[in-house]
């Protein structure tokens, strides 16, 4: 595939998002078609020019934000943002814009509400996560949904939908998010579609990283709606290790840090 031959050169490469803290994790993606799929997606997204040498304020805005979707569904809003990071209001307003150009926050048009942030959406998305001991989500695709629950530590149940007939699809994970526990139907698959328009994942890859009922499903919907489109059909293996390598490190602590 033309999208392979492009990024093949990418696997494995890294680049620091916080002191101690490389992104991707390539320890958690060992399945050849994982490994080219999220190589694609970072190259594509350039993820390692946008994402690279977060300052400690953006980081720590940042993860208030996905922390504060986990535990309450909904994206934190400014005054919660700022009590949680201990900073003030217009600075926390001027750091999610910062947050928006690098492409890791989505907010709303002549705004600083948060409308998404990899992997959570505050929009009802057709991919519904439940969260052990948290809350219930949206996921911005299906990668995010099945990825989110390694990067909080916890075992997750998504609901979705084949988008080429409509039958529901569950998936559930366990060991804390790790391990695929089952999935109905058990021929369901990922497409990782290769997309980014407009300095914005959510509105351009994530619309095209789905779970198909069959293969034969995915091949129609393609054949339909994206023909020619670049990308990946994943195992539902596959696509967990692409979201495990991409989602882990996001809350994972800096090096100075005891935790958090």
């Amino acid at each position: 595939m033309d999208t392979i031959e492009r990024t093949t050169g990418a696997v494995g490469q890294t680049f620091a998002l916080r002191p101690g803290v490389l992104m991707p994790d390539w320890s958690l993606t060992t399945e050849p078609t994982a490994r080219d799929a999220l190589a694609a997606s970072m190259v594509a997204a350039q993820r390692a020019e946008k994402w690279s040498d977060l300052s400690a304020a953006e980081d720590r805005v940042w993860r208030a934000v996905l922390r504060g979707f986990a535990h309450s569904g909904a994206a934190p809003d400014m005054a919660r943002l700022a009590a949680g990071t201990g900073l003030a209001e217009p600075t926390v307003a001027e750091i999610l814009r910062a947050l928006r150009r690098r492409d890791l926050v989505v907010l709303e048009e002549r705004g600083t509400a948060v409308t998404a942030a990899y992997p959570f959406s505050a929009r009802e998305t057709g991919h519904r996560v439940r969260l052990d001991k948290l809350a219930v989500v949206y996921a911005l695709c299906a990668i995010d949904a099945l990825g989110m629950g390694a990067m909080l530590s916890c075992d997750t149940a998504v609901e979705s939908s084949c988008p080429e007939c409509g039958v529901p699809i569950q998936i559930t994970m366990h060991d804390k998010g790790r391990a695929l526990a089952s999935a109905a139907p058990a021929t369901a698959v990922v497409w990782a579609g290769i997309r980014y328009a407009d300095e914005c994942g959510a509105t351009s890859g994530c619309t095209v990283k789905l779970f198909f009922c069959t293969n034969e499903h995915l091949v129609a919907w393609r054949h339909r709606v994206d023909p020619g489109g670049a990308g990946f059909q994943l195992s539902m293996e596959a696509a967990l290790q692409v979201g495990k390598g991409l989602f882990v490190p996001m809350l994972a602590p800096r090096s100075e840090e005891d935790g958090a």
